[in-house]
């Protein structure tokens, strides 16, 4: 069985991660940063004033994670076959 991956390295310069090394990536920062952002898009920004109010890490963070959300889900789009 072939493997396929979501975004191959040639394409988009992507580190690809082999399964049995996962682990060593997952972090206690990472998990804080995701959870920061679960928390944001389910309640909001912390401060309640938007994310000109917010330090600029944490408006980063968002930004990243709304990007790869955004670019998986096209890719899933895209190997459905549907393209709206």
């Amino acid at each position: 069985m072939t493997e396929t991956i979501c975004w191959p390295e040639s394409e988009t310069g992507y580190r690809r991660i082999k399964r049995k090394e996962i682990t060593s990536y997952i972090t206690d920062d990472l998990l804080d940063a995701v959870e920061l952002w679960r928390r944001i898009k389910s309640y909001g920004w912390p401060q309640g004033k938007g994310y000109l109010a917010e330090p600029r890490a944490i408006f980063s963070v968002v930004a990243l994670f709304d990007a790869e959300k955004a670019n998986f889900a096209a890719w899933e789009r895209e190997r459905n076959g549907r393209n709206h």
